[in-house]
C-alpha cells in the first residue's frame, strides 16, 4: 500500500472520539462532515469476485464465507483477513482510514483492476480499518449498497443488510 500521507485532501481518519469538527469552515475537505458512513450498517458476504495471483484462501475456504455477515460501525468492526477463522472477530473503537486510490494505484497495490470488481470510475475509496492490535480488515466502496472487501488475497462482494 502507498504513502499518500501528502495528499490530506483525499485521507480521513474517522473515529467517535476524531472527528471532523462540523463549526469549523475547513475548505480541504470535500464532503460534508457526517457523524454517520456510507459504509457503515451491516453487510453479507454476498460473492467471490476475483482471485488474485497469490493468496491464502482455497475455493472451498472462500466460498464457505457466503452469507456471513460483517458489521462496520463507530463502535465495532468486523476483521477479515488471511485466514476465513478472522471473521469471527470484532474489534472495538475501529479507526477507518479513508483513502482515494486511483485505477493505475490500485493495479499497482493489488495487482488487480478495477473494472475486474465492477467498479468503473477512474479510482475508488479505499476503507482500512484498524484498532490498538493493527489492521482489522480493507474494503472498498462500491456504491452506496455495495462494498468490496480483500482478504487473503481474495476480493468479495458485500451487500448491505435490509431489515
Amino acid at each position: 500500500i502507498t504513502d499518500s500521507s501528502n495528499d490530506k485532501d483525499n485521507n480521513k481518519d474517522i473515529n467517535k472520539d476524531n472527528e471532523v469538527d462540523p463549526t469549523k469552515n475547513d475548505s480541504s475537505t470535500s464532503e460534508p462532515s457526517e457523524s454517520k458512513e456510507v459504509f457503515y450498517g451491516e453487510w453479507v458476504i454476498q460473492k467471490v469476485l476475483a482471485y488474485g495471483s497469490a493468496g491464502t484462501y482455497s475455493t472451498e475456504s472462500a466460498e464457505s464465507l457466503l452469507g456471513k455477515n460483517l458489521i462496520f460501525s463507530e463502535d465495532k468492526a468486523s476483521n477479515f483477513g488471511d485466514e476465513p477463522s478472522a471473521i469471527s472477530k470484532i474489534a472495538t473503537n475501529p479507526i477507518y482510514k479513508k483513502t482515494l486510490v486511483s485505477k493505475d494505484e490500485f493495479i499497482t497495490n493489488y495487482r488487480m483492476s478495477l473494472d475486474k470488481l465492477g467498479i468503473s470510475s477512474d479510482s475508488a475509496s479505499e476503507i482500512t480499518v484498524s484498532d490498538s492490535k493493527g489492521t482489522v480488515s480493507t474494503f472498498f466502496i462500491k456504491d452506496d449498497n455495495t462494498l468490496i472487501i480483500y482478504g487473503g488475497g481474495t476480493y468479495f462482494e458485500l451487500l448491505r443488510k435490509t431489515k
